[in-house]
């Protein structure tokens, strides 16, 4: 592929494509949790644990209305989103972007998607999809702009 056409395309569907993004491919598919790191408007940088969807190439999750992130995303959508690694940090995937608040995503207990990842893990935290739905409200996907993977 042109190294121009390379540039025009999502960095995060370029950096997956490799050999060397095995790893990456398969967690970014199969983890329950991810970090995500918002810059708050006093400048620190905050990193919080989130239940994520990787689907059709997008990187989403739905947060509550009232929180740091949320506020945070408000004031600067620039974040950082990374894979816990394996026990040496041999492997990682680490995404830059900007974030954005995405009403066209279907509320959590109605994607199905999520509904099939996120099953086994709300019965072990204890959690109804409808409940959750109703108080992690807001769907956020994370447009790429930087990609580390290895």
């Amino acid at each position: 592929m042109a190294e121009a056409e390379q540039a025009t395309r999502d960095p995060l569907a370029v950096a997956l494509e490799g050999d060397e993004a095995a790893w990456a491919r398969n967690h970014i598919q199969q983890d329950v949790v991810a970090w995500l790191t918002t810059i708050a408007p006093d400048g620190r940088v905050q990193s919080s644990i989130v239940s994520f969807l990787f689907e059709d190439g997008h990187i989403f999750f739905y947060s509550r209305p009232e929180t740091p992130k949320v506020r945070n995303i408000s004031h600067s959508p620039a974040v950082s989103f990374h894979l816990e690694t394996d026990p040496y940090g041999d492997h990682w995937l680490i995404v830059e972007g900007t974030a954005v608040i995405d009403p066209a995503i279907a509320p959590l207990d109605q994607h199905p998607g999520y509904v099939a990842k996120y099953t086994e893990p709300h019965a072990h935290w204890g959690l109804d999809f409808t409940d959750t739905a109703r108080t992690f409200s807001v769907p956020i996907r994370i447009v790429p702009t930087r990609v580390r993977v290895g």
